[in-house]
């Protein structure tokens, strides 16, 4: 099942189940009015990935949606990584809507990354281009008449920005629709031990939890660095505990 967004206006509503036409892949308004936005999550390339919980805030509402958990799923055999469209129309993973949302401007963002798997020990960062990404946020945009467009811009560790759709892929637009067939599409990085595999820089520190081959935007600003482990994604290494040395002549 996938669960759809709840409003939260003082005491939290459950919002109605999916229109029929929504899960057909289309968008826009719903049968009981505003729009009905999808959303899916992958990894770095292209596999859709379960339990993902987001919050999608603006004009004073606040709604939250989760996907179930679940088994990785390639959506698209299209060459290149990160995969810009997903797929909700031909697959429930990874998925979930916002639905009733009126017009207006709102941002979304993932507040829960999914879960470890035997793949990617240490879960998965939320947002893409290595262990120490910086966030990944979408700009959702709902017309009076229920129309969607929404982008999203991901900050990788050294400051570099991409903004998703970017015109190429097999839609070749701007703008997610927010379709079934076109959701808003996050990529989470997935994390490994420093070590396991390539590293970004080689000192075993936040930017070197790596799975696949190191991006060249992967390497967060040494000098930053101590300032910047926390919270979540980041893994750096503990500090040392202070040593006492001993006091001369023995115990007293």
């Amino acid at each position: 099942m996938i669960r759809t967004g709840r409003l939260r206006r003082g005491a939290p509503i459950l919002l109605i189940a999916l229109a029929c036409a929504a899960l057909a892949g289309g968008g826009g308004a719903s049968a009981a009015g505003g729009a009905t936005v999808w959303v899916q999550t992958m990894d770095s390339c292209k596999q859709a990935l379960g339990g993902a919980a987001y919050v999608l805030s603006g004009g004073g509402v606040t709604m939250t949606a989760e996907s179930p958990a679940a088994q990785k799923v390639r959506v698209a055999s299209a060459s290149g990584c990160p995969l810009e469209q997903g797929d909700c129309a031909r697959t429930t993973t990874g998925c979930l809507s916002f639905t009733g949302v009126a017009a207006g401007t709102y941002s979304l963002r993932e507040t829960r990354p999914p879960a470890a798997d035997t793949s990617n020990p240490e879960g998965y960062a939320p947002c893409e281009g290595g262990s120490a990404c910086r966030s990944e946020v979408a700009t959702v945009t709902v017309a009076a008449g229920g129309g969607v467009q929404a982008t999203v811009t991901n900050l990788y560790p050294d400051g570099f920005t991409a903004t998703w759709p970017s015109g190429s892929g097999r839609r070749a637009h701007h703008a997610y629709s927010g379709a079934a067939n076109d959701p808003v599409v996050f990529h989470d990085f997935g994390l490994a031990p420093p070590g396991r595999g390539n590293q970004c820089d080689g000192d075993s520190d936040a930017d070197d939890h790596l799975t696949g081959t190191p991006s060249a935007h992967c390497a967060y600003p040494e000098s930053e660095e101590a300032s910047a482990c926390r919270p979540y994604p980041w893994s750096c290494p503990p500090a040392r505990p202070a040593v006492t040395p001993p006091r001369r002549g023995g115990p007293r």
